[in-house]
């Protein structure tokens, strides 16, 4: 059974008692995206049991731990590049006793956590953004989530996320997607076991994707470009 913790932090309060060093400034999650996670899991009080790939600065751990009162597992072997500041974070906030840090690449934690046999409600995954790193971090996510449980996806504008969200979306029946805004992708188990046969493949790699994807970035790229004031335009239209 886990332990409840007697944790009382806003989001506010957390935002307000987290420092983001300038150099990391654009790369944390963001404050609505935090929000989200915590509205997420605070109108959810049975996900308890929760796991995230990345930690940063600390600010989605502290958002999850306030919002499930249970202890966190992060895994994260890049904390001297962030000089430290999600463990620094998190110790600001009293948080410190409430999660435990694996400072290993996520390859190597996460069969590790697999073969203590640990499993999980609710599962962060925001760790390598290369296509063969987030690809192997939810596979071995898969295996550690529970039925009914979620895992999120973050940076969901990247090419390489969009391509596993298309992987999961043509491949994994027994994955539905409940939410795809604010460059997040959630997604419940909607049961245990994975039905497909050994030769089981259907392909994911689409020209709509790849269209899609090209035009999110030169949206991006080029903020005054055609595709934002075509955008621009159709909602002036649509308030007409």
């Amino acid at each position: 059974m886990t332990a409840t913790l007697d944790i009382h932090l806003t989001p506010a309060e957390i935002n307000q008692g987290i420092t983001i060093p300038q150099a990391k400034s654009s790369s944390p999650v963001s404050q609505s995206q935090a929000q989200t996670i915590y509205d997420f899991l605070k109108a959810r009080p049975e996900l308890k049991k929760t796991l995230e790939v990345g930690f940063a600065i600390g600010r989605s751990a502290a958002h999850i731990i306030a919002a499930t009162q249970s202890h966190h597992q992060v895994i994260d072997p890049f904390q001297e590049d962030y000089g430290s500041w999600g463990i620094k974070n998190l110790k600001q906030l009293g948080l410190e006793g409430h999660y435990t840090l694996h400072e290993k690449l996520s390859h190597e934690a996460l069969p590790q956590l697999l073969a203590e046999g640990l499993k999980f409600d609710f599962i962060f995954i925001d760790g390598d953004h290369r296509f063969d790193g987030a690809f192997i971090d939810f596979y071995y996510c898969d295996l550690l989530l529970k039925p009914g449980g979620f895992v999120l996806l973050h940076d969901t504008w990247m090419r390489p996320i969009r391509l596993i969200m298309s992987f999961i979306n043509t491949n994994r029946a027994n994955y539905k997607l409940e939410l795809d805004a604010d460059n997040m992708a959630l997604y419940q188990k909607t049961q245990a076991e994975d039905e497909r046969d050994g030769m089981h493949f259907k392909e994911f790699y689409t020209s709509k994707s790849y269209a899609r994807h090209h035009l999110t970035m030169h949206a991006y790229e080029h903020p005054h470009g055609w595709i934002n004031r075509l955008k621009e335009g159709l909602k002036k239209l649509m308030k007409k």
